[in-house]
């Protein structure tokens, strides 16, 4: 056996059905040891979910606010941010954060990794983790898909962890021609076609049953206050009802004739997003922000009153999952359109002058196109190129800013910054190579990844460029 690339050793964090695919990535980054922790019972070199009761109970019983190890304000944070926390009672809620970070900080003492790996955070029990690792000094990498085709990117809290070095020129023309092209769909993107209240039903339906199943099997795992398993359970407040079914007769099927009565400059794209969205809850700094849907009824609420059409379109994932009740709290404003989910988020770009998004791609595409493009800080972003959201007091002079902002006169040098940022950030990997991974297969993608991974990785901890990146999150 070749001796390992790069000393130390690694943890992952890996979800549920990715433990095969982290262990053969963690194997193929040439590190001296590659170990994976879960917080899902009999998975991972190390376990969290034992310590986490043990932790739990004595917290509870106490009914601490914060702890040794945790501030009060950093759990309050935490509940914050959690599409679970925020809708349990606070004592519990407060305890189980506090005894996840007491759980995941003993795993890092007994490790003493050189940097901890997981896939983006979009949970408490990885939010703890990330706390836990930082306070210790410990880098924390998140590997998601890149939007250039076969690629991977690092990101921290949404932020993309760049290097030095600059593409070729040629590389940079060939992808801007590629993702700039108004009918761009990135890879990570599901492609839906219909949508009727049959299919409705089916989804919801499902869902339904899938909680009461994850309920057994967390009553027969000992473990009913995992995540896995409470985030399918009806009780949190962001899962929707029969009555929202209806979502079909609020979609406005003459939308085109709707937006033509608004000149184009005077048309903003609404795109939500999945809600929740983990990308929304981890990657925005202002919490008020994490307030949502409030947060993208006032932005409705400013062009409406300036005299814009909003053109609201859904994400085609949320088929089954959206409440009506923001979506009739958007149309009960003039000059609100819903748009019907058939028709895609390219076709829209080509109708509006204006974009608003928090953290989508549809934002990095309307600003390749030439679009006025409203969105917060996230890793697509280039300083010159956007129009920024970072506060909630932001929102009110959006319609002044869009209007005083002038039209690009050189899209193509917009361009080629979006994607040359993009590139500086992104790596040769097949991130989507873990979609039905098994332990005995043999996709030659995976140790591929993660010898691309490992080489980012160890070059970044070499640079100490990630105690930078990190040391602004």
């Amino acid at each position: 056996m070749s001796p390992p690339a790069h000393p130390g050793t690694i943890l992952i964090y890996s979800i549920h059905n990715s433990e095969a695919w982290w262990r053969a990535v963690g194997n193929a980054m040439g590190f001296e040891h590659a170990v994976l922790v879960s917080d899902l019972r009999g998975e991972g070199d190390h376990n969290l979910v034992d310590p986490f009761y043990n932790a739990y109970r004595r917290h509870y019983r106490s009914a601490a606010t914060s702890s040794p190890l945790v501030p009060a304000e950093i759990v309050e944070t935490a509940i914050a941010r959690c599409r679970l926390l925020r809708w349990l009672p606070r004592r519990r809620a407060i305890a189980m954060a506090l005894a996840m970070a007491e759980a995941c900080d003993a795993v890092l003492d007994a490790v003493k990794p050189r940097a901890v790996v997981s896939w983006p955070i979009d949970r408490y029990v990885m939010d703890m983790l990330e706390y836990r690792a930082r306070a210790r000094g410990i880098p924390y990498f998140e590997v998601t898909a890149s939007a250039i085709a076969s690629m991977s990117m690092l990101l921290y809290r949404g932020r993309l962890i760049t290097t030095p070095d600059l593409p070729d020129a040629a590389t940079v023309t060939a992808r801007v021609s590629e993702i700039a092209d108004p009918l761009f769909t990135p890879a990570y993107v599901q492609r839906q076609q219909r949508y009727s209240a049959w299919r409705w039903l089916k989804t919801f339906s499902y869902f339904k049953l899938r909680g009461v199943a994850f309920w057994l099997i967390s009553l027969l795992k000992r473990d009913p206050l995992n995540l896995h398993y409470m985030d399918a359970q009806s009780f949190l407040g962001h899962k929707p009802r029969l009555g929202d079914l209806r979502i079909l007769r609020l979609l406005d099927a003459d939308w085109q004739t709707k937006i033509a009565a608004y000149p184009k400059e005077k048309r903003l794209f609404l795109a939500l997003q999945l809600f929740p969205e983990a990308s929304i809850d981890y990657w925005i700094d202002d919490l008020d922000l994490v307030d949502h849907e409030n947060m993208l009824v006032e932005t409705a609420q400013v062009f409406s009153a300036a005299g814009y059409c909003v053109i609201v379109k859904d994400h085609p994932l949320q088929f089954g999952f959206r409440q009506c009740a923001l979506i009739d709290r958007l149309k009960a404003l003039p000059g609100v359109v819903m748009v019907p989910y058939e028709v895609s988020g390219n076709a829209l770009l080509a109708q509006a002058g204006v974009t608003f998004t928090c953290t989508g791609t549809l934002g990095m595409q309307a600003a390749l196109l030439g679009l006025k493009a409203i969105t917060t800080e996230t890793y697509f972003t280039t300083p010159d190129d956007f129009i920024f959201v970072r506060t909630r007091s932001d929102i009110a002079d959006l319609p002044a800013r869009v209007e005083a902002t002038p039209p690009v006169t050189d899209l193509p040098a917009r361009q080629r910054r979006i994607i040359t940022h993009l590139l500086q950030g992104s790596f040769a990997g097949e991130f989507m190579s873990f979609k039905g991974y098994r332990a005995d297969s043999a996709d030659p993608r995976v140790p591929a990844l993660g010898n691309s991974l490992g080489e980012r990785i160890a070059a970044l901890l070499g640079a100490g460029e990630v105690a930078m990146k990190q040391g602004e999150g």
